[in-house]
């Protein structure tokens, strides 16, 4: 592996602890939405019939989720949830 894929694998790894540990302040029922829709890659539908709620819930709590973790991580968590999850 050369110097640069080790650290941009180092660089993934730090940022996914750190979107974790900021996953963990969210209540259970946002980061439940956030990591079946983000880390998972589940429809709303999916995510609705797995936590056992509506569309209209799967998305308030997705978006409050994603608001909250902004909040407490900076601007750039959600980008990085969204490159980092995959």
């Amino acid at each position: 592996m050369n110097q640069h894929a080790t650290t941009a694998h180092r660089d993934d790894v730090t940022a996914r602890d750190w979107l974790e540990a900021g996953l963990q302040n969210l209540p259970a029922r946002q980061r439940d939405a956030l990591v079946l829709r983000f880390y998972e890659s589940r429809t709303e539908t999916e995510a609705a019939g797995i936590l056992g709620c509506s569309v209209p819930a799967v998305k308030r709590r997705t978006s409050h989720g994603l608001r909250r973790l902004s909040s407490h991580l900076g601007p750039d968590a959600v980008l990085l949830l969204q490159r980092v999850a995959r």
